[in-house]
């Protein structure tokens, strides 16, 4: 074989060296491309279901100014809802709404109104118990149309009422229907609150 034969076949092979290095390149970066998180298909593996386990219907009395500069380190806090009573109702469980807990709402600085409320339960068989209400405020088209989803905590004693603290809770918050009014006159107003066990 001539040189220049030789040259043309030593090029051909390195042609060839290239091809199957550029073919292995884009086998990788396609491997790697279909092995990202992006990728993953969007499957329910475990649904999560709810159930609604409680209905309180929480009292307040109008809100009172909180004084001074109306912005906190986390927002502004310009009013507290003092809340006065109530009832609460559920599966094996019901009693009244103590006196002297509060909401506590906030706009966060970047807009979001965050309810946060603290107060306690009193069961007809004469057990307390803490319910701490954080939760956001989505608005709606128009003033009067936002919707209300919470993440109640309970924190009540070993024993009857202690799968409160076993398990987690999501809640809605909206307008008390006809018959299960609790407030007292006009310088009070009720919210329905319905929490759901998530399972």
């Amino acid at each position: 074989m001539t040189s220049r034969g030789q040259s043309r076949a030593a090029s051909r092979i390195e042609g060839w060296r290239m091809l199957a290095s550029l073919i292995l390149t884009v086998g990788a970066v396609a491997t790697a491309m279909a092995a990202t998180p992006g990728s993953w298909p969007l499957v329910e593996r475990d649904p999560v279901r709810i159930e609604l386990v409680m209905q309180l219907v929480v009292t307040c009395s109008p809100p009172e100014r909180t004084g001074g500069s109306e912005n906190s380190k986390d927002g502004k806090r310009d009013e507290i809802w003092p809340i006065t009573g109530g009832r609460f109702e559920g599966k094996g469980i019901r009693g009244t709404v103590m006196a002297g807990g509060g909401d506590f709402p906030v706009v966060r600085p970047d807009g979001v109104e965050v309810v946060d409320a603290l107060y306690r339960l009193k069961t007809d068989d004469g057990v307390q118990i803490i319910i701490h209400n954080v939760g956001l405020t989505y608005p709606g088209a128009k003033p009067g149309d936002e919707r209300y989803r919470l993440a109640p905590q309970f924190i009540a004693p070993v024993g009857k009422y202690d799968w409160l603290n076993r398990n987690i809770f999501i809640a809605t918050l909206t307008d008390v229907p006809k018959g299960m009014e609790q407030a007292r006159g006009p310088e009070e107003n009720d919210r329905l609150i319905q929490v759901y066990r998530v399972y």
